[in-house]
């Protein structure tokens, strides 16, 4: 009990440092450089007490001790969308809706995210026992050249290492270019699935390392074409979360993933500090691409379609390719489109937000919000039909892409066009077994017996 005291004294203290860092940046720094993609500063008492209370109230709430799939992927949540949308919804300053409402929505929305996979519990998934993990390997591999191959030849002829200041030409190109389905779909599963995949099996096998120098190069193959900031980004927290997260390799450690997290926005308000808050050049790329595009956009985009779909009809999820056979879906433009053409004018821009924003907000509203906690909530007590304990260090390591893409876009489109289900094929079939050193420490090794989660 004294342990568990320990370890929550220092979650509150990294939260704390962490809340404290991310109001100063968005304050003295991105309300005024980005005020116009959704970062206004407006001051607001009640909204901000209350969103303090509210981030209080769920690091007491979150479980310091991470037994199960849904305990990893709630504190990510925590730190990567819900406390930047709750922090930056107090201080936008909208008058079309009510921000308070708005916090209370997501808080409440999210308590279901955290407590449905407490009360719904499967039997653990009993695999299928005559494919073994080392034949899986053999077969994703197979696979995986041939998409590597397909997605260079597709896009060979507009690949390049593009700079930050080149990175939207290059996204335009990607875009206008008319390639397959198969191609598009191969950008998210390889992003935010395969490659992460092998970095993981390179990290927990040492007889596999060659598998993060693949990952690596996939995951540069695919930034070449599609150039998108988070694919850079998902490498340094994969890596990251592995050798320092993870306790002994065995164990998560939440007091260490709020740490991360503090010590990420201190880099960037570091680099804010050194420059007189007048970044430029590689010291702005940095800041840009660690506060906003990795932290500070979840958040904004929350506000944002909240005040967009204010005034604008809902989807009521029509904007997910399946219910739009049911649903007219009420644009002529995807979701990001809409928001942000509503925002700057003109055009627009892709505004993509994350599940709360789009699949709550633009699809119905308040309620949206918090019928998509009970969804989210329900899918990850399937995810821990899958995950079992042993197999949640590798099944965190490897499914953080996927979590952090739930900050950029829907969730359906996270499970289909991101790859999630794909995810969820890698983990039930493909995770190294684990066996004892000498060193009395965890590592994971690929074998031809049957892979199996016990009951």
């Amino acid at each position: 009990m004294e342990n568990i005291s320990y370890a929550r004294m220092f979650v509150l203290l990294w939260v704390a440092l962490y809340v404290v860092i991310f109001v100063q940046i968005y304050i003295d720094w991105a309300s005024v450089t980005f005020f116009y993609l959704g970062f206004p500063y407006v001051y607001n008492l009640r909204d901000s007490t209350i969103a303090y209370c509210v981030i209080g109230a769920f690091a007491f709430l979150l479980p310091i001790s991470v037994k199960r799939y849904s305990d990893f992927a709630c504190w990510m949540l925590y730190l990567t969308i819900f406390i930047p949308s709750i922090i930056i919804a107090a201080r936008q300053g909208y008058t079309s809706f009510d921000a308070s409402w708005l916090i209370i929505a997501v808080a409440v929305s999210f308590w279901l995210v955290l407590y449905i996979p407490k009360i719904i519990r499967f039997k653990s998934y009993s695999l299928i026992r005559q494919i073994s993990v080392a034949k899986f390997f053999f077969f994703f591999l197979s696979f995986y050249v041939i998409a590597i191959a397909f997605y260079i030849a597709t896009y060979r002829g507009m690949m390049s290492f593009s700079g930050m200041d080149e990175i939207y030409e290059q996204r335009a190109r990607f875009g206008s270019a008319q390639t397959s389905t198969l191609a598009l779909y191969l950008t998210g599963w390889l992003s935010n699935a395969m490659n992460p995949y092998l970095l993981a099996v390179g990290l927990f096998d040492r007889t596999r390392r060659w598998a993060i120098v693949v990952g690596l190069a996939g995951q540069i193959v695919v930034f070449m074409a599609f150039a998108g900031k988070m694919m850079l980004v998902i490498l340094i927290v994969t890596f990251g979360f592995y050798f320092f997260v993870l306790n002994n390799k065995a164990h998560i450690a939440p007091a260490r993933l709020a740490f991360g997290f503090a010590a990420l926005t201190f880099s960037a308000l570091a680099i804010l500090i050194a420059t007189d808050y007048q970044p430029v050049g590689t010291a702005m790329d940095a800041v840009a691409l660690i506060y906003i595009r990795t932290l500070g956009i979840q958040g904004a985009m929350t506000g944002v379609y909240a005040d967009v779909f204010s005034h604008n009809p809902f989807t009521y999820w029509s904007h997910v390719n399946i219910i739009n056979l049911i649903i007219d879906y009420p644009y002529k433009v995807p979701l990001g489109y809409v928001a942000g053409t509503d925002l700057i004018g003109g055009t627009g821009f892709n505004a993509n937000a994350n599940f709360w924003a789009t699949d709550g907000v633009a699809a119905y509203g308040l309620a949206g919000v918090v019928i998509m906690g009970a969804v989210l909530g329900l899918v990850l007590s399937l995810a821990n039909k899958v995950v079992t304990p042993d197999r949640l260090p590798f099944a965190a390591t490897v499914s953080i892409p996927f979590i952090m893409s739930l900050g950029n876009s829907s969730l359906f489109t996270s499970l289909i066009t991101g790859g999630g289900l794909i995810m969820v094929m890698m983990i039930a079939y493909g995770v190294p077994q684990r066996q004892p050193t000498l060193k009395k420490e965890a590592v994971y090794r690929f074998h031809a017996t049957p892979s199996r989660v016990s009951k």
